[in-house]
């Protein structure tokens, strides 16, 4: 199976585009080292690594079975991928069927260079389109849940749920992350339920919110970077609700031991939902 890449702009649409092997850039995302020197010490000492934002170039080649057939696709591109509209997305479908995909603007490679019989032809046109990812991480398409049912546990795909106690729940689970880096979850709690606790075991971060929630209503709790919020169903804003030694904590790759602990819930009804997207270094 040969690898397929699409373009997915700011508004849904899927755009298929043609690839060369001449790309660069598109595996593990560049490393800054931020390094101090200590006076009277050889060499120097590591305070800081971290990615920076990934940039990558795939060489693209339009073609179209005459002239004004190729104005009309080229056209179509450039409108499609022109970073006013907002960031698209890169989808890669690897030989092996799967798919990931990696948010980004084009920064350049839309103004086109015409050189007849070196990157044009009458019925083609080839351009190195220039990404930028702020975020420099691969994704999944589809996040991985795992829900929390109070009373008989259910089984409906692709949940795994698990059973707590009707009136207290304080449960250990695994929430397995598949990825190569940290991962924000986000968690929808529906009531009724009192008094949220969210806890990763395994780092020693947790999570309090402090809310009574009828039956019926529900609240999001968002930790993606640059999305931070906590949301109820009505619309309102709980963010001052979270407790003063609240973290918005990630999962680390591999496995996370996760507690959910909250008072006031009611069998069958009450749920609590984490939903989590892996992330990779590579495509």
């Amino acid at each position: 199976m040969a690898e397929t890449v699409v373009w997915i702009d700011s508004s849904g649409l899927t755009l298929p585009i043609r690839v060369e092997w001449n790309v660069s850039g598109r595996f593990a995302p560049r490393a800054e080292i931020v390094e101090a020197e200590v006076p009277g010490v050889p060499g120097s000492r590591v305070r800081e690594v971290r990615h920076v934002t990934k940039q990558f170039t795939l060489p693209v080649w339009i073609t179209a079975d005459d002239e004004v057939a190729l104005r009309t696709v080229t056209r179509e591109l450039v409108k499609r991928m022109d970073p006013l509209r907002g960031p698209g997305k890169i989808r890669v479908t690897a030989p092996g069927g799967d798919q990931r995909e990696i948010t980004c603007l084009v920064s350049s490679g839309l103004d086109m260079v015409e050189a007849l019989g070196s990157t044009s032809a009458p019925t083609l046109q080839r351009t190195p389109l220039v990404f930028r990812a702020h975020d420099p991480y691969w994704a999944e398409l589809a996040p991985t849940n795992l829900a929390f049912h109070s009373g008989e546990a259910v089984s409906f795909f692709p949940f795994f749920p698990l059973r707590l106690s009707s009136s207290e729940i304080f449960s250990d689970s695994t929430a397995d992350n598949v990825g190569d880096v940290d991962t924000w979850p986000v968690w929808t709690i529906r009531g009724p339920a009192e008094d949220i606790t969210l806890r990763n075991v395994t780092t020693g971060k947790y999570l309090t919110l402090n809310v009574s929630l009828l039956t019926g209503e529900s609240v999001v709790i968002d930790t993606r970077p640059g999305r931070k919020s906590v949301t109820h169903s009505s619309g309102a804003n709980l963010f001052r609700n979270l407790s003063s030694l609240s973290s918005m904590w990630p999962l680390l790759p591999g496995a996370n031991a996760v507690r959910v602990e909250m008072t006031g819930s009611t069998p069958e009804v009450s749920q609590v939902l984490l939903s989590w997207l892996p992330l990779y270094l590579s495509v």
